[in-house]
């Protein structure tokens, strides 16, 4: 698995031609707040035909040979070492309860819950919840800035894409010294990536079944995703997008 380290030099000369097309007119067809958009469809177009040939061939077997428990098991675990970055996002936005939920679900489940494979937290009532610094950078008036799709990693923007790379720099398996870490790292990275690549197996196959236009079907969908993540899941239903799909 490559790192967020090695792949930083695609982002920045995607985002590199990203600026030099900023500076250029932008033709009326292109879609408001997606100024990059031929740009976009090509690193999509880029990473579409990746997927098909590599991601998704190892979600499916990886679904095919763990069984479902061990799945939960190892989302669990990956969650749990993702707590200590959604407890400092609660506390920059001042989420107290939300903190404090936080950090009595990292203690349990890191204790009790056998280092986060198990989800004892949420048995006992304590529900799992998730912040990131670009939700940060937008609790506190930071605009998006325009929409971008990074090689490999997918939809973003600009906000979001400066939030990854703090959280990347900012993660304990990164900044933590212990013997292996880096090849922990890099585990725990993969892992990540498959089992969610596996658990967006039945929309994936949807979006490519059914859209007329699976590009703007994705921007949409992730566009409204982060409006309902930054609400914390208050969305006024008539705000909802319309999605390019077959009736």
């Amino acid at each position: 698995m490559t790192s967020l380290r090695k792949i930083a030099p695609v982002w920045a000369l995607t985002l590199a031609a990203c600026l030099f097309l900023a500076g250029c007119a932008h033709p009326p067809w292109r879609t408001k707040g997606d100024p990059f958009e031929p740009v976009n469809r090509a690193v999509f177009a880029f990473n579409k035909a990746a997927d098909k040939v590599v991601m998704e061939p190892i979600a499916k077997t990886y679904t095919t040979i763990t069984p479902k428990p061990a799945r939960k098991g190892i989302r669990n675990f990956i969650d749990n070492l993702k707590s200590p970055i959604v407890l400092a996002n609660d506390l920059l936005q001042g989420k107290w309860k939300r903190a404090a939920e936080t950090t009595a679900r990292l203690v349990i489940n890191s204790t009790v819950g056998i280092g986060g494979v198990l989800d004892v937290a949420k048995a006992v009532g304590i529900e799992k919840h998730h912040e990131d610094f670009g939700q940060t950078m937008a609790e506190h008036g930071v605009p998006s800035g325009p929409y971008l799709v990074l090689p490999i990693l997918g939809p973003s923007n600009m906000r979001d894409l400066a939030g990854l790379v703090v959280e990347e720099s900012l993660s304990p398996t990164r900044i933590a010294s212990f013997k292996g870490r880096k090849s922990f790292d890099r585990a725990r990275l993969a892992l990540d990536m498959v089992d969610t690549r596996a658990g967006l197996q039945g929309a994936v196959q949807t979006l490519r079944e059914e859209s007329l236009d699976e590009y703007a079907s994705v921007r949409s969908y992730y566009q409204q995703a982060r409006k309902d993540a930054i609400a914390d899941g208050v969305v006024d239903m008539d705000d909802l997008p319309d999605f390019d799909l077959i009736e």
